[in-house]
């Protein structure tokens, strides 16, 4: 799925490079979302496709784990094409990503606070194992999630912990997958360990971290 979303961008700044650099988070997630559609029907890259994807969405809406809210919308929500077996709940299981704008005005208290965090509280993908966190970068001619990440994780906190720990993190980030291009960085990977009730107390979440660069990496 990473090279999937890394091809959908490269087009988005081919054909759209002045959307892109407008900077609007949902303009941008949307335009990703039709690249998204159009190349399952033409199985590009190879593996994506209608035989085991179903049709991106933005915005589903689900109710969080606690069953507060109902109105739960993560960016992008990608279903299997067949249900898998053995899942009690089909509307649960899907690659659910969150996407963020960084720039000089969006850092990463906000993709932590109205991002990392809507997964790690039981937000989103609450009965899933795994999810996606998509970065826009705008103001950086290179930018890596492993190395930006473990820097930021690392930072005290006014009660005397670090950010990662408050995050449920007792490992640093990992690279997960190395750059395939010059506009995509380097795919990081974070474990957290949240809390989502419904599905048996605490439980680990791992986040795949794609950030998507508007200006070509040197």
């Amino acid at each position: 799925m990473d090279r999937a979303l890394g091809e959908a961008w490269l087009r988005l700044m081919t054909d759209h490079s002045v959307l892109v650099h407008a900077g609007d988070e949902d303009m941008i997630t949307e335009q990703l979302k039709t690249e998204l559609v159009a190349m399952r029907r033409t199985d590009q890259p190879r593996g994506f496709n209608a035989a085991l994807f179903g049709v991106p969405t933005r915005d589903s809406r689900l109710r969080d784990c606690h069953g507060e809210s109902i109105d739960q919308s993560p960016d992008l929500t990608i279903y299997p094409a067949i249900p898998r077996r053995g899942i009690a709940d089909d509307q649960h299981d899907a690659l659910f990503f969150e996407c963020k704008v960084l720039d000089k005005a969006r850092g990463m208290d906000l993709y932590r606070v109205n991002g990392i965090e809507r997964f790690t509280t039981g937000r989103y993908a609450w009965r899933m194992p795994h999810a996606g966190m998509l970065a826009y970068v705008l103001d950086k001619s290179e930018c890596s999630p492993t190395v930006a990440l473990t820097d930021y994780f690392t930072r005290s906190t006014a009660a005397g912990s670090t950010i990662g720990k408050d995050l449920g993190m007792s490992d640093p980030p990992t690279q997960a997958m190395t750059a395939w291009n010059s506009l995509v960085s380097d795919v990081a990977e974070t474990r957290h360990l949240r809390t989502a009730p419904e599905v048996g107390a605490r439980s680990i979440i791992a986040l795949r971290h794609l950030w998507l660069l508007a200006n070509p990496a040197s």
